[in-house]
C-alpha cells in the first residue's frame, strides 16, 4: 500500500504521464488532462496555498459541483498537510455556516458568486476564515480577502521553488494515520458529525475493493454523483487515479443522458434513484401501447427475466420471447449507456430486487454494495461473478463483520473511520472498546454468505401493540408504484401503519390525458 495520498499519485503521474486523467466539456468536446498536467497544477495549486500561508493540520472547505478544479483543489490541500471538508454544494447558509465554524475551516473553496453571497451573509460569524477562493471571477465586492482558483496556481508557479522543498518534506512526513478530510455526515434530529479518515482508511479500502471487484487502468469512470460524499469521493476519484485509469465528469443531472453517450464510460457509480426513474419511464412508455403490443412487451420481458434466473434453461417459447425483449427494448437501453458499459455499481439505499433483475436481463450489470462515510466507505459489495440481487454482496477482504444480539451490523478493520472531530463522546458511543463500529444499520448474513439490509436501527417503528415493524420494506413496495415519487412510513406508539406520500405528478397528468 502506497504510504499517503500523495505518494500514490505522484507513483501513478510518473508511470502514466501522457494518459488523460480528468476528462470535462469544452466548446461542446469532451477535452482531457493528462496525469503530468494534472500533477503540476496540483503542486502548484498546493505551493499557491502555502504562499498565502496555509498550514498542515489547518481546515479547507470546498464548496463546487463536480470538476477538474474540485480534484485539483482537493488533492492541492492535501499535499499541503491540511484537511479537506467536503460541503455539498446545494446547503443552505445556515449549515455551511454550522460546518465552517465547527471544523475551525481558514479557506474556503467556492464555485461561484452565489457561493460567495451564503459566505458573505455569514463570514462575519467565522472567526477563523482567512481567504475564499472562487473558480471563477469575483462579481462583487466581499467582506472577506478573495482570491480566484487561477490566482493561486500563478502564485503557485511564481513561488514554486521556494515553496517545493516544503512540499517534499511533507510527501514524506505524512503518516498513513494521519487525517486528510473530515466529512460531515448529514444530521436528522442532531447536528452533523465530522468524520475524521485518514490515509489508511481510504487507501485500505480501495485495495479491498479491488480485490473483489475486477477494474482496470483502461477503465473511465463517468463522475455525476456529488465529491461531497464519500462513495465518489473514495471509488469515483481516489480509486481511478489509484489505479491510473480516467475521470470524465458530467455537466449535471440534466445532462447526464448526453454526457454518457459522449463520454462513453465503462463504469458508472450511482444511486437506486437513477434506475427506479429509468424503470418507471420504460414501464410508464409500455402502458402507452395498444392492450396487444402490452401485452406482448411485459410477456416478452417477463421472458427475459426468467431466462436469466434459469440460466438460459427455459422452454422455446421463453427463449423466444427473450429475443423478442432484446430486438424492441434490451437493445435500445443498452445503447443509452454509450455502448461501452461493463457495470453500475449502486449503493447509499436499498434497490430493488425486480429492477435489478430487469436490467440485468438487458445485459446492463448492477452491482449492489454497502458502505458508510465512517468506513471510507465500502463495507460489503456484490461481485461480478457472484452476486445475488436484493442482497449487497459479501464482506470486502481485511473486514470483519458481526452482527450483534439485536441485528445490528458491526464492523471492524483498516477502513473505519479514526473517529467523531472533536466529538469523543459521539466517538465511544459508535466504536465500543474492542473496536466494533457499530453502523446503527440492522441486517444479517444469509446462508450464502451475502448481506441482507433489513432496516436501520432508529427507523424501526414500535405501534401501540408493541409489534417491531421494519419501514424499509414497506416503503419500498409503496414506491414500485409508479405514481409515487417518495414515500415516508410512520405509525410509532400508533395503532396502525400510515405513509406520508409525494406523488409523481408527471405519472399521474400523463395518465389524466389518456383517460
Amino acid at each position: 500500500m502506497h504510504k499517503n495520498l500523495m505518494k500514490m499519485l505522484s507513483n501513478v503521474a510518473e508511470k502514466e504521464a501522457d494518459k488523460d486523467a480528468l476528462l470535462y466539456k469544452k466548446d461542446g468536446e469532451y477535452t482531457g488532462i493528462s496525469y503530468r498536467e494534472l500533477k503540476e497544477k496540483i503542486l502548484y495549486f498546493a505551493s499557491g496555498l502555502i504562499s498565502i500561508g496555509i498550514d498542515k493540520g489547518d481546515k479547507a472547505a470546498i464548496i463546487s459541483e463536480n470538476r477538474p478544479e474540485w480534484a485539483i483543489a482537493d488533492y492541492g490541500i492535501i499535499h499541503t498537510g491540511a484537511i479537506t471538508v467536503p460541503i455539498y454544494l446545494s446547503l443552505p447558509q445556515n449549515e455551511i455556516e454550522y460546518i465552517l465554524k465547527t471544523s475551525g475551516a481558514k479557506y474556503a473553496i467556492v464555485l461561484d458568486t452565489k457561493q460567495c453571497k451564503k459566505i458573505n451573509n455569514i463570514c462575519r460569524k467565522l472567526d477563523l476564515l482567512e481567504y475564499v477562493i472562487i473558480l471563477s471571477e469575483p462579481e462583487a465586492e466581499y467582506a472577506f480577502e478573495i482570491k480566484t482558483f487561477d490566482d493561486i496556481i500563478e502564485e503557485g508557479k511564481k513561488d514554486f521553488i521556494n515553496n517545493k522543498k516544503r512540499l517534499d518534506e511533507l510527501s514524506e512526513q505524512t503518516d498513513s494515520d494521519d487525517v486528510f478530510t473530515i466529512i460531515f455526515t448529514s444530521g436528522t434530529t442532531d447536528n452533523p458529525k465530522g468524520v475524521e479518515l485518514t490515509h489508511r482508511n481510504v487507501l485500505s479500502n480501495i485495495e479491498a475493493t479491488l480485490n473483489a471487484v475486477e477494474i482496470t487502468r483502461e477503465y473511465l469512470f463517468l463522475s455525476f454523483l456529488p465529491l461531497a460524499h464519500i462513495l465518489e469521493r473514495t471509488i469515483g476519484q481516489f480509486l481511478p487515479l489509484y489505479l491510473g485509469a480516467s475521470i470524465a465528469y458530467a455537466q449535471s443531472l440534466s445532462t447526464l443522458k448526453e454526457n454518457i453517450i459522449e463520454a462513453r464510460p465503462t463504469i458508472i457509480l450511482s444511486v437506486p434513484r437513477i434506475f427506479e426513474k429509468m424503470y418507471e419511464v420504460i414501464n410508464s412508455n409500455l402502458e402507452k401501447k395498444s392492450p396487444l403490443v402490452r401485452k406482448i412487451l411485459f410477456w416478452s420481458l417477463n421472458c427475459g427475466i426468467e431466462y436469466n434466473r434459469q440460466n438460459g434453461k427455459v422452454s422455446i417459447n421463453k427463449k423466444a420471447g427473450r429475443i423478442i425483449a432484446d430486438k424492441l427494448l434490451y437493445k435500445k437501453l443498452r445503447k443509452i449507456t454509450g455502448g461501452r458499459l461493463k457495470f453500475y455499481v449502486s449503493a447509499g439505499a436499498h434497490l430493488q430486487k425486480e429492477i435489478g433483475e430487469f436490467f440485468d436481463s438487458a445485459g446492463i450489470t448492477i452491482i449492489e454494495g454497502y458502505g458508510l462515510t465512517e468506513t471510507s466507505p465500502c463495507v460489503a459489495v456484490n461481485r461480478l461473478d457472484n452476486y445475488k440481487f436484493g442482497t449487497v454482496g459479501k464482506p470486502l477482504t481485511g473486514l470483519q463483520l458481526n452482527i450483534s444480539d439485536d441485528g445490528e451490523i458491526l464492523v471492524k478493520g483498516p477502513s473505519v473511520m479514526k473517529g467523531y472531530y472533536n466529538d469523543e463522546e459521539s466517538t465511544k458511543q459508535c466504536i465500543d472498546e474492542d473496536g466494533w463500529f457499530h453502523t446503527g444499520d440492522l441486517g444479517f448474513i444469509d446462508e450464502d454468505g451475502f448481506l441482507n439490509i433489513t432496516d436501520r436501527k432508529k427507523d424501526i417503528i414500535v405501534i401501540s401493540s408493541g409489534k417491531n415493524i421494519s419501514p424499509q420494506k414497506i416503503d419500498g413496495l409503496i414506491r414500485s408504484s409508479k405514481y409515487i415519487n417518495q414515500s415516508l412510513v410512520l405509525g410509532h406508539k400508533k395503532k396502525s401503519i400510515t405513509a406520508l406520500i409525494v406523488p409523481d405528478l408527471h405519472s399521474i397528468i400523463s395518465y389524466a390525458k389518456d383517460n
